[in-house]
């Protein structure tokens, strides 16, 4: 079980089919509402998005969080404007 948000950063995320998304560079936090939210992904795959974006993984996408983060959901491509292709 992960205690800290510091054992989180760095972890490798993967879609519901095995596909390296990228790594967990940071935790996005809803100050309004006093909560963690999400993940913040650099690094990501230029197989699923496009060059050179970071991307935001709502928690509700999560599936598990362990040795690597393991997504539920996830679309088939990410495109700069934020279009999903293919949830």
């Amino acid at each position: 079980m992960l205690d800290k948000t510091e054992e989180i950063i760095g972890l490798d995320v993967y879609t519901p089919t095995g596909i390296l998304v990228g790594k967990v560079s940071d935790i996005r936090f809803d100050l309004k509402e006093n909560r963690a939210d999400g993940l913040i992904i650099e690094d990501v795959n230029p197989a699923i998005a496009e060059y050179n974006i970071v991307i935001n993984i709502p928690f509700s996408w999560i599936s598990a969080i362990g040795d690597v983060v393991l997504l539920k959901r996830f679309p088939k491509r990410i495109l700069r404007d934020g279009t999903l292709q293919g949830l």
